[in-house]
């Protein structure tokens, strides 16, 4: 059997919840381009189809873009809408996490092995192999996405003891792929 290093984490309420936010701001600012096109797709099509423009005498084509801009306004409230109501669910399940990890009161750790990773918790074991293990570092965060980004921990150096959050990175970078 390979010789394994054990990290424990540190629970702290604070941290574990501007983890999760963090995390949750950096996975809809991919959405957010999309929200912008919209945005725009619905503006241009309002000028072009409802603004009498001189410049723009589109005649008939100008319809088009009237039922154009209904369906923009329509996808770009519905863009709005989820991102409302995923922002709603996501920080009541982290408020709910976080009591339940208060409530257990258990130490949690990250075992490192050569050929994988493990990451116990009070209610979860999770080990994945370093080939399907990839890390992305964001200002002081550490995200460590596991089996093809399907699950995803953040960390800080805050929540390890002394060299432990160097040692991770150490074995992230011999063993995992970062990501850019």
């Amino acid at each position: 059997m390979d010789e394994s290093i054990k990290l424990q984490l540190y629970f702290n309420e604070n941290t574990e919840r501007e983890n999760q936010k963090f995390f949750f701001q950096y996975t809809w600012k991919k959405h957010l381009t999309e929200l912008k096109k919209a945005i725009i797709y619905t503006v241009v099509c309002i000028v072009l189809g409802f603004l009498p423009l001189k410049a723009f005498e589109l005649g008939p084509v100008s319809i088009i873009f009237k039922y154009g801009s209904f369906l923009f306004i329509g996808y770009t409230i519905l863009l709005i809408y989820q991102y409302f109501k995923a922002k709603i669910k996501t920080f009541s399940l982290i408020e709910e996490l976080i009591e339940n990890l208060r409530r257990e009161d258990e130490v949690s750790f990250i075992t490192l092995y050569q050929n994988s990773i493990t990451i116990k918790n009070p209610f979860t074991a999770i080990n994945c192999v370093w080939g399907k293990v990839t890390y992305k570092m964001v200002d002081q965060y550490l995200i460590l996405s596991m089996l093809n980004d399907k699950i995803n921990f953040v960390f800080t150096e805050s929540e390890f003891k002394e060299q432990d959050y160097t040692i991770l990175l150490d074995f992230l970078q011999q063993y995992s792929k970062k990501e850019n």
